[in-house]
């Protein structure tokens, strides 16, 4: 028998490593020095339609879409030319493509096998269709609870609506019965009294027809994209609504959000449901403080390089320990016709946008507490 036949061992070595390469659930490709395919497994046709003739000896980037079909093929001549990793042994997002055309989000980890005769990479690709729409479908219901909450605030604040509507329409009404007397009485004075007295109808009307914009704007559904933006722009929007609330319950507010705050990205009506919640809760805080001492501040400052701290401070009775713990988890609420979303929401949005939400206790001599939350500054690169 010459020395390069092949040994009955091997052929059984041969078979049993394809036998556990077909058993993984995962795409197993080997490929090349020169990024051709040398071998695939089961779980590979199974995942993008090709049979093993029809990949062998073909370069990788046929199993890839878009820009990432030519990016793989560079990312193994860099590697061999300099040792940079791009993609060996270093996991990574591409978009695969089906031998029907069909693309779909994939993770592809590449690692080096180092032999006698040569060098090959071996790839693990995971199919990610089912983990994006798990993704998204959360996501959308993250959005969904997000509107909820914000509607809710809102009917919570129904009451201070109500009042700031009833002022503008109670004066349109008084106005226009004034102006129906003046005109029946025919003088050139009546007439000039009419005159001023439409101003004032005028007037009084877009005033509630800002009360009605803001709310409006406020409570429609975000379309979820972030901006480059300031929070004292943010802010400044919902500043109305918040001084509506406080007004209506007898509490001076102090807003204190300076301009040249460093930018952020963000979601503003999201933002904007932060602090317009804490506010809310500011205020159903000091239902029992006394009239002189109920003042609510809204301010913000750069507490790190990188981060800006919003602070909603009330002087009401501060958290007990009991509901320290438990304040931030969903459904739980003090309130009797709380929802107990409030919070945990706040929490939610504050995380997604790489902050924090949290709260302490003031000092005893001013009593209260103040919950606050953080936002990244954009950090240009």
């Amino acid at each position: 028998m010459s020395d390069n036949s092949i040994q009955p061992d091997s052929i059984n070595g041969a078979i049993q490593i394809d036998s556990v390469l077909d058993a993984m659930i995962e795409s197993m490709i080997v490929i090349d020095a020169s990024g051709r395919i040398e071998r695939v497994n089961k779980a590979t046709e199974n995942m993008f339609g090709y049979r093993p003739d029809e990949l062998i000896g073909k370069p990788i980037g046929i199993l890839m879409a878009g820009a990432d079909k030519a990016r793989h093929s560079s990312y193994l001549d860099r590697y061999k030319q300099t040792g940079v990793r791009r993609i060996i042994g270093i996991g990574r997002e591409v978009q695969a493509q089906r031998k029907d055309g069909s693309s779909f989000p994939a993770h592809i980890a590449v690692g080096e096998v180092r032999a006698e005769d040569a060098t090959r990479f071996v790839g693990l690709v995971r199919d990610l269709t089912d983990q994006r729409q798990t993704e998204e479908e959360a996501l959308r219901r993250r959005e969904e609870m997000v509107n909820v909450s914000r509607l809710s605030m809102m009917g919570e604040m129904a009451a201070a609506m109500a009042h700031e509507l009833n002022q503008p329409l109670t004066a349109i009404a008084n106005y226009a019965a004034a102006s129906i007397r003046l005109l029946e009485q025919g003088t050139e004075e009546g007439l000039a009294d009419v005159k001023a007295a439409l101003q004032e109808i005028n007037e009084q009307a877009h005033r509630a027809g800002d009360v009605i914009q803001r709310t409006r704007g406020f409570t429609k559904s975000a379309d979820g994209t972030r901006k480059v933006t300031r929070i004292h722009e943010v802010a400044e929007l919902i500043r109305s609504l918040a001084t509506l609330d406080t007004r209506a319950n007898n509490i001076q507010m102090n807003w204190e959000i300076p301009a040249d705050l460093p930018p952020i990205v963000v979601d503003s009506v999201q933002i904007q449901q932060i602090i317009l919640n804490l506010v809310r809760n500011a205020v159903d805080a000091m239902e029992n403080t006394e009239p002189e001492k109920r003042q609510i501040s809204v301010t913000a400052k750069l507490t790190a390089p990188h981060e800006i701290r919003v602070e909603v401070c009330d002087r009401g009775p501060g958290v007990s320990d009991s509901c320290a713990n438990d304040i931030f988890n969903a459904f739980y609420t003090t309130k009797a016709s709380g929802m107990g979303m409030g919070l945990a929401i706040c929490r939610t949005i504050a995380r997604a946008h790489g902050g924090q939400l949290g709260f302490r206790n003031n000092e005893s001599s001013r009593g209260g507490a103040t919950f606050f939350f953080t936002i990244p500054t954009q950090v240009n690169s």
